[in-house]
């Protein structure tokens, strides 16, 4: 039963990580953020910086996964399981203290006015139904994006991460404690990782476009 539900997991959001993916290639050369002169390269290398370390924490995760998928055959190997949730931990950590920096520059420096012009007035809707995108996520990222908060979008993505972290905590401690992580503890942790990583995707395809 375990197995034939974490197969089922694996299925639903590998196909939405994959998506994510695609999309990261399109959007990962532009640097340009809301940011004025040298700050928004420097803003834009830090993103794609964090954005790699979760795209790598992903994979990790899907280690994981495939631990506990072959666990049936000679029990779970705790300390394999434990290596790749160590990894996926540290690599969402840097992510965070990235973006971290990243909120501590931008508030310094301040906006750029035309890139937040452009930011207000985005027709974010009209964008999601013309690439297929999830409208219920494209309006939590508009909810930032359409009032120029850059800032604060950011501050919710730091969010996402810190919770995404805490969920890998949990399954570390379950792992130290010799048990394999439940169902429920699994599902927690892709459906997480695929929200965290459309949101921001959603974010970079906005900015590429404008």
């Amino acid at each position: 039963m375990k197995k034939r539900m974490v197969k089922w997991m694996l299925g639903v959001v590998l196909v939405g990580i994959s998506i994510v993916g695609l999309h990261a290639v399109m959007v990962a050369n532009d640097p340009t953020t809301p940011f004025p002169g040298k700050t928004s390269v420097q803003i834009g290398d830090m993103i794609t910086s964090s954005a790699s370390e979760l795209l790598q924490s992903a994979a990790d995760a899907f280690l994981l996964l495939n631990e506990v998928e072959i666990a049936g055959r000679n029990g779970l190997n705790v300390n394999a399981a434990l290596q790749r949730a160590d990894m996926a931990a540290v690599r969402v950590e840097q992510a965070l203290k990235l973006f971290r920096e990243i909120i501590a520059t931008g508030r310094e420096a301040g906006y750029e006015p035309r890139r937040i012009g452009q930011l207000k007035g985005f027709d974010y809707g009209g964008f999601a139904l013309e690439n297929g995108l999830s409208m219920e996520t494209m309006n939590e990222v508009s909810s930032y994006l359409g009032r120029g908060n850059v800032l604060g979008f950011y501050r919710r993505h730091a969010r996402n991460l810190q919770v995404l972290l805490d969920t890998l905590q949990r399954i570390r401690a379950e792992l130290l404690a010799g048990r394999s992580p439940d169902n429920r503890m699994l599902w927690t942790l892709l459906q997480q990782y695929n929200s965290t990583m459309v949101f921001g995707n959603y974010a970079s395809m906005v900015f590429y476009k404008i």
